[in-house]
């Protein structure tokens, strides 16, 4: 059977009979870009969406929250805001990654009964990690309570170098919100930037 695609919301496409996975993101995240990018553009908004190639501009400002939409949007959304907003530097894509987090744990508890200790927070960033992305594979590799120190890996996720910016900010944000510390992540390997077989991420909290 030959299948040359999907629809926008689709997840898997075929070609010459052979399977070929299409890594995507749920509409979730667009949605939730669609937001900041209004408050953070006001009037520049219908602009910057005008500058999008016609289908990536749909998904953008009419996705739905629990279908599934191309990787490859998400990238050229990131890719438009990094030269829009940040003159090229993709820094600017933190403070998103931080809306990201919030939005996907619904906000901080509402009690301190609630928040988990650091280690059942690392445990599951796997989890929430795949709830919004069918693309990519988080790993803990450690986590000392003591010493307050944690490292995760992130394998074979293509979304390229500006996602890191974005992944960073969010792995902070989500643990801040479940933990209730302050937390800190810092990239200690950069698969875009060093190669290897993943991004790695250290985690610090107090």
């Amino acid at each position: 059977m030959l299948i040359l695609g999907t629809d926008w919301s689709g997840k898997l496409r075929y070609g010459a009979g052979v399977g070929e996975f299409l890594a995507n993101v749920r509409g979730n995240s667009f949605i939730t870009i669609n937001q900041w990018l209004d408050e953070q553009l006001e009037d520049g908004y219908k602009r910057f969406i005008s500058q999008m190639r016609p289908p990536v501009a749909r998904v953008l400002s009419q996705g739905e929250g629990w279908s599934w939409y191309p990787l490859e949007y998400l990238t050229e959304v990131y890719e438009s805001i990094a030269e829009h907003l940040g003159g090229g530097n993709g820094k600017v894509l933190e403070d998103l990654g931080a809306a990201l987090a919030n939005a996907d744990v619904g906000g901080a508890p509402k009690t301190r009964l609630a928040l988990l200790p650091m280690p059942r927070v690392a445990a599951r960033i796997p989890h929430l990690w795949s709830r919004f992305k069918d693309c990519g594979e988080f790993k803990v590799l450690s986590v000392d309570e003591k010493a307050k120190h944690a490292v995760l890996v992130l394998f074979d996720y293509e979304g390229g170098k500006l996602h890191c910016y974005v992944i960073r900010s969010w792995l902070e944000k989500i643990c801040e919100l479940l933990s209730g510390v302050k937390v800190k992540v810092k990239e200690k390997s950069c698969r875009w930037k060093e190669g290897g077989d993943g991004c790695y991420w250290e985690v610090t909290w107090e």
